[in-house]
């Protein structure tokens, strides 16, 4: 390895090409790195012998280094990803922010008993795939780990990650639910039609659930249930009505109360699946309305509050949840990142006027001045 280089040291470029070659050819991909960096700084004419700290170069031969340091980061990321060595990659293409070329990469993997922790931790606890992350931990570690789990980061996801590992749940604890079903009535030796879906079969056969019985774990089911709040393509929705369908025709003492504004879980839950689809809206909007209005915020949290605002919106009511908002939510309250901003409202309602109304009530000026960019920029 070392003649091939010493006969070429007469030629910089060549010597680098060639030890690259030769470290790449061995599998010694952080080393490449290594190279790739010292050949850079040569280029730039920066001595090799003294190890000059970035903050003392001159910034238009620090932002070349730096650039250099990227590109180097994309090379032997993407060597160790072909290697099959995954977490190593991530720690080179984590600077870059290349998540599309792991996602493109984890798309062709097929975890096995050796590689699903690692895999399952890039792609979900790193964020570079949450939705297969979490279907691999599903697969994986069973139902109760990964909704464990689940509840453990879910606040560190942003919404649309959350949104879909929320979608692998509920399509995996309907499967689940309608297969037990299905296998209760094929023990009784009774015909259930192919296309039954969870609430014709309980509809048909009331003795399902008879004595207390079920056919998933309960909280389980709870638990699913309330994250389907996330959901609003109508399929999922269909499915998440027949979850909550399922659970309200539970034995009382398996339906395990949620914080307001689901104190009483399951007709909760579908009055607010229901909405979701156009129906019962009136319903809905009278039972949520009620809740938030009756909210003690400093001992139940805005909890009520948000879900009447959240419903509004999705029932196209963006106007009335503005006023609602300047009513039911003090000045400086802050709400959670799933409740619409008094901004997005505006926007949605294109109540501008009203809008910086209610930021000069709550001595709001950062935003006023939001609302009046907002406001000319449309």
């Amino acid at each position: 390895m070392f003649d091939k280089i010493d006969s070429l040291s007469h030629d910089t470029g060549l010597m680098f090409r060639q030890a690259a070659k030769q470290l790449v050819e061995a599998g010694r991909f952080h080393q490449l790195f290594d190279l790739r960096l010292m050949q850079r700084r040569h280029e730039l004419g920066i001595s090799l012998c003294q190890n000059t700290p970035l903050d003392e170069l001159e910034e238009s031969l620090r932002n070349q280094l730096e650039e250099s340091y990227l590109q180097a980061c994309r090379e032997v990321g993407q060597l160790l990803l072909e290697s099959g060595k995954t977490r190593e990659a991530w720690t080179y293409l984590r600077p870059v922010g290349d998540k599309a070329a792991m996602r493109r990469w984890l798309e062709r993997v097929v975890p096995d008993e050796d590689s699903a922790d690692e895999l399952i931790a890039l792609a979900l606890h790193e964020g570079i795939d949450p939705e297969r992350g979490f279907a691999w931990l599903l697969a994986q570690r069973g139902t109760c780990n990964a909704i464990t789990e689940l509840e453990g980061i879910c606040g560190s996801l942003p919404i649309k990650d959350q949104i879909a590992c929320a979608t692998v749940l509920v399509r995996h604890m309907h499967e689940e639910l309608l297969g037990n079903l299905r296998g209760h009535l094929a023990r009784l030796e009774l015909d259930v039609p192919q296309s039954a879906s969870i609430s014709d079969l309980l509809k048909s056969n009331p003795k399902l659930l008879e004595e207390g019985g079920y056919h998933v774990d309960t909280s389980h089911l709870a638990t699913t249930v309330r994250f389907a709040r996330l959901l609003t393509e109508k399929s999922l929705v269909q499915l998440a009505i027949e979850l909550a369908d399922y659970g309200r025709q539970l034995a009382k003492d398996l339906q395990y109360p949620d914080t307001k504004p689901f104190e009483d879980t399951y007709p909760a839950h579908l009055l607010l699946f229901k909405a979701t689809l156009n129906e019962e809206v009136e319903q809905a909007e009278e039972y949520f309305s009620q809740q938030a209005r009756t909210a003690v915020i400093e001992e139940e949290g805005t909890g009520a509050i948000e879900t009447y605002l959240i419903l509004l919106e999705r029932v196209g009511c963006p106007e009335k949840a503005l006023e609602e908002y300047a009513k039911l939510v003090p000045a400086g309250c802050a709400l959670s990142p799933y409740a619409p901003t008094l901004l997005h409202l505006a926007e949605a309602s294109m109540c501008w006027d009203r809008y910086l109304e209610i930021c000069q009530q709550r001595d709001d000026v950062v935003g006023f001045a939001a609302g009046q960019v907002a406001k000319r920029s449309k």
